[in-house]
């Protein structure tokens, strides 16, 4: 009988084998669907495995966040009290099991002391109703590879079966190398910890490329490296206003960096005003890290979207004091969602801020004297011609610049 029953895509099989191996490495006997008998119902042998296991680890990825067999198989485990559920990409689990905790693993390479896998054992620990074997002891078995989807050819036994026992000594110099690496990581792991050393923030990237920027809430010395800004600096509460349904908290100021934690919607946090594009962010949980300021609502303070306040008929400072409301209007496809927390004003400036990087002379007095406090803007000519992409932009802002007045 398995304790672990694994739900997956078959998109994901190469990532999937090796978290079960890991769980087989733990001391877990692991059923993954590889000895699928070819005289039985697929839902059947399913149901009746989710059954007799003691945990049931759900994977959940783009691709299988879409299959209908991995949501029901998830489904049944849930039902049964025994899910397990785990991210190994940027996506959060379908509606309803988003409602229930994940372990994010888009990170792990088999670390045993990092924080989603560790989610895990302690998971299985408490289902299966012992304690995993540790990690420096065991020696990982072999997973055999798996059969097709049900509905596709199925490939030859000896492409999935277990392997014979010489393959199985050739194990040992990869078993040595493991050893090797769990006590690399936990010396690291060790190193890492506070106190031995100041907490550092990481450089930041996209807020760098404006003019003027400075990164939010970092202070620099001249004496020691850039320190993180105390918890008092998070006086605004907030929530996303994002189509998703949720927002990834990043560990610095760029899409590429490590998700650190999500919030969702409805869920308030913490934050304060800030320049750039990415602002700091603190959930109630104690996570920090930075989140894109254009899917941050105040609920408390006023609009996110603003740099700061302005009164009637102030115009508005832009990024970094630049004077620019939205920097890369030239370059992408705005969309309406993101333009709902800019005040009219904004939006206008935002509009117009598209003809002053091509050099337009601006007739109206307000523009003309905004635009010429920065140094960026050439006024060159009466007549521009804008790019497809500046072209639907333009249009987008003025819809809603009248709706917003």
């Amino acid at each position: 009988m398995a304790d672990v029953f694994i739900s997956y895509s078959r998109d994901n099989k190469a990532r999937v084998a090796q978290i079960a191996q890991a769980v087989s490495a733990a001391g877990y006997a692991v059923w993954w669907d590889a000895e699928l008998p070819p005289h039985r119902s697929y839902g059947d042998v399913i149901t009746e495995k989710i059954g007799s296991a003691k945990a049931a680890i759900v994977v959940w990825s783009q691709a299988s966040a879409q299959s209908e067999w991995v949501r029901a198989e998830a489904d049944v485990a849930r039902n049964q009290k025994k899910l397990v559920q785990t991210a190994i990409d940027d996506v959060m689990p379908p509606l309803p099991f988003n409602q229930i905790q994940f372990a994010e693993l888009a990170d792990w390479n088999g670390e045993p002391d990092h924080r989603g896998w560790r989610k895990v054992l302690m998971s299985l620990e408490e289902l299966c109703g012992r304690e995993a074997v540790p990690a420096a002891a065991s020696v990982p078995q072999p997973v055999p590879e798996l059969p097709p989807t049900p509905g596709q050819p199925r490939a030859a036994p000896e492409d999935w079966h277990a392997p014979s026992a010489p393959r199985k000594a050739s194990l040992l110099p990869w078993a040595l190398l493991g050893v090797a690496v769990v006590a690399v990581a936990l010396l690291a792991w060790k190193l890492f910890q506070p106190g031995f050393g100041p907490q550092t923030a990481a450089a930041p990237t996209e807020a760098a490329a404006v003019p003027g920027t400075t990164p939010p809430a970092m202070v620099g010395t001249k004496s020691g490296p850039e320190t993180i800004v105390p918890a008092e600096a998070f006086t605004l509460a907030a929530v996303i206003d994002d189509p998703d349904g949720f927002t990834n908290i990043r560990s610095a100021q760029s899409s590429k960096a490590e998700i650190v934690g999500k919030v969702l919607d409805g869920e308030k946090f913490l934050t304060y005003k800030q320049g750039g594009q990415w602002w700091r962010v603190r959930k109630a949980d104690g996570t920090t890290g930075y989140m894109f300021r254009k899917y941050i609502r105040l609920v408390e303070g006023g609009a996110a979207g603003a740099s700061a306040a302005p009164s009637a008929g102030a115009m508005p400072a832009g990024v970094g004091g630049s004077g620019v409301v939205i920097p890369d209007s030239s370059d992408r496809l705005l969309t309406a969602g993101e333009l709902g927390n800019y005040t009219a004003l904004e939006l206008r400036i935002a509009r117009n801020e598209i003809f002053a990087r091509r050099g337009l002379r601006f007739r109206d007095p307000a523009l003309r004297a905004h635009f010429s406090q920065f140094g960026w803007y050439r006024p060159m000519t009466d007549a521009v011609s804008l790019t497809p992409t500046e072209k639907a932009n333009v249009a987008l802002l003025k819809s809603a610049e009248d709706a917003s007045q």
